[in-house]
């Protein structure tokens, strides 16, 4: 492509591009510090059955007690106590009838009937204790955080159109400002379902700014560094996961944690002032004179000088987009469906791509209750994406793309399965954040990986699917923790299974290292088959 040629002699990942993915990768950290946000504010707090006036003043004066005392002892008369699992948190003792302490005998259990006493010395403040989602409610905390995901998926069709009309700044200001808007909407809710009306706006805008600005910075660099950048902005995404777990473990409150929030998107909102549009949009929608400032800036930038007749290169690469957009017409999505070979590797990458939307936060809900304090293990948790990354970038230029697939998918199950037996405490959480570690590296390989496999025709309509099929696997992920309530090894042993089995499928879809993306649904159908390769710049792409 002419675009990339220029990119060459002005630079693929010079000095100023730097400058654009490190500002635009910022920006992005507000999706995984929203997204987070709510695992905080959700804790789950101890609490007990409130019981008026069991014990009363006159009795706690009779036995020496004082005000703490007396509340301590009420709990201990009216809350039914097991060494197994302590203190009832949804049954008490039915006192009715009783007259006094000395009664309360033989008593029958039932469910609490006067509300709950929070204990909020661990947890803090949060919308738990704020909603009373707990016992019979409890469920509606899983709820919440899959309306959340329904909210990614409306941002993914609707967001993706707006970000192809209207450019990508635009988009990705517009996202800002909706998730900015509904973000500081939350601190004056008092209703439930108004609170998630609102998480599911910030989930539409949260998830449509992360996908376009993962395509701007594909867009701004040249062919030999978009995989690079692509992986880079993973490194964010664990920074926000990580900001928003230190600010958690320290405040412990969720008004305030939200308060910086909204602080958070107001600092980082300029941010999109400081960003030049991208030049391949701005040549696809036949605005050669802005495409043809932007690239100037970044040579200047760069310290690069243009080449002699830039202008007809760019002319050009309008033409060729014009034809690649005229010859996507004459090949409609269902050729998808009709090709018997791209068919069967998309319902592979399917089961896949609902296995690690499913996996990856179904590990990351089960995080919180490995036996000891929550903001630790979640912390762990969140730090093992780091290396995880570092180590996909090697996988992905020295070993290729389905081994690590294979080997990382079926290792996340085994872990999964192996963790079940193991005791609640230090041993199980390094076995579930190892299952983690996994999961992380192929999920990411994914992404690389699907693009490679559809041909140009059709590749954003078929990555676009899978996608979708990951947001559903991150929908039904806190269902199966409801389950969980009944059995608890459940998440584990359906993670573990479906891991494995995803990872058993991958090994059917054809290597793509060193070859060239695919541009006709033959050539793409031809993968593996042809044993033509081209040297591979995978390798070049680390190389700074």
């Amino acid at each position: 492509m002419a675009l990339d040629d220029l990119f060459l002699q002005i630079g693929e990942l010079g000095r100023y591009q730097w400058y654009l993915v490190i500002l635009a990768s910022l920006g992005t950290t507000i999706c995984p510090v929203s997204f987070f946000s709510q695992y905080f504010y959700t804790l789950h707090t101890p609490h007990w059955c409130a019981a008026d006036d069991a014990l009363n003043s006159t009795e706690c004066a009779l036995y020496g007690l004082d005000d703490a005392q007396c509340a301590e002892a009420q709990k201990n008369v009216t809350i039914p106590w097991t060494e197994e699992k302590g203190y009832a948190e949804c049954e008490m003792y039915n006192t009715t009838g009783a007259e006094s302490y000395s009664s309360y005998t033989n008593l029958s259990v039932i469910e609490c009937q006067n509300g709950w006493v929070f204990d909020e010395r661990e947890t803090g403040r949060t919308l738990t204790t704020q909603y009373e989602m707990v016992c019979d409610r409890e469920n509606l905390i899983h709820l919440s955080q899959s309306l959340y995901s329904v909210g990614c998926l409306l941002g993914n069709a609707v967001y993706g159109t707006l970000s192809d009309r209207y450019g990508r700044l635009t988009s990705w200001a517009i996202c800002m400002f909706q998730s900015l808007v509904f973000a500081l909407a939350i601190l004056f809710t008092k209703t439930f379902w108004l609170y998630n009306v609102f998480r599911v706006l910030i989930g539409m805008a949260n998830y449509a700014l992360w996908i376009v600005s993962f395509v701007y910075l594909t867009e701004v660099v040249g062919h030999n560094k978009r995989m690079f950048v692509g992986l880079l902005v993973e490194f964010f995404w664990a920074g926000g996961y990580l900001l928003v777990t230190a600010l958690s473990w320290v405040i412990r409150d969720w008004f305030y944690i939200q308060i910086i929030v909204v602080v958070y998107h107001v600092v980082v909102f300029p941010i999109v002032l400081l960003l030049c549009e991208s030049p391949r949009w701005l040549l696809a929608v036949g605005k050669i004179d802005k495409a043809e400032e932007v690239v100037e800036k970044i040579a200047k930038r760069n310290g690069r000088k243009m080449p002699e007749n830039y202008r007809e290169d760019l002319l050009e690469e309008k033409k060729k987009i014009d034809e690649e957009a005229e010859a996507g017409h004459d090949v409609t999505p269902i050729e998808i469906f009709r090709n018997k070979t791209i068919f069967i590797w998309t319902l592979i990458m399917m089961v896949i791509w609902f296995a690690h939307g499913m996996s990856y936060w179904a590990i990351t809900f089960i995080s919180g209750d490995l036996g000891f304090n929550f903001y630790p293990s979640f912390f762990i948790q969140a730090a093992v994406e780091v290396p995880a990354y570092v180590f996909c970038i090697i996988l992905l230029a020295y070993v290729g793309r389905r081994p690590p697939t294979v080997v990382f998918m079926v290792a996340a199950g085994i872990l999964c399965l192996l963790a079940i037996p193991v005791p609640l405490g230090a041993w199980k959480a390094v076995v579930v954040f190892a299952a983690k570690f996994c999961i992380s590296i192929s999920f990411v390989i994914m992404f690389v990986y699907s693009a490679e496999i559809y041909p140009t025709c059709i590749r954003g309509f078929g990555v676009s699917i899978l996608v979708n099929i990951s947001i559903f696997g991150e929908i039904m992920a806190p269902v199966v923790m409801i389950i969980a309530k009944y059995w608890p090894p459940f998440p584990l042993v359906f993670c573990g299974l479906l891991s494995m089995l995803g990872g058993a499928l991958a090994s059917f879809l054809p290597e793509t290292r060193g070859t060239m993306l695919p541009e006709t649904m033959e050539e793409a159908a031809s993968l593996g088959r042809d044993k033509q390769r081209i040297p591979s710049e995978d390798a070049a792409e680390v190389a700074l």
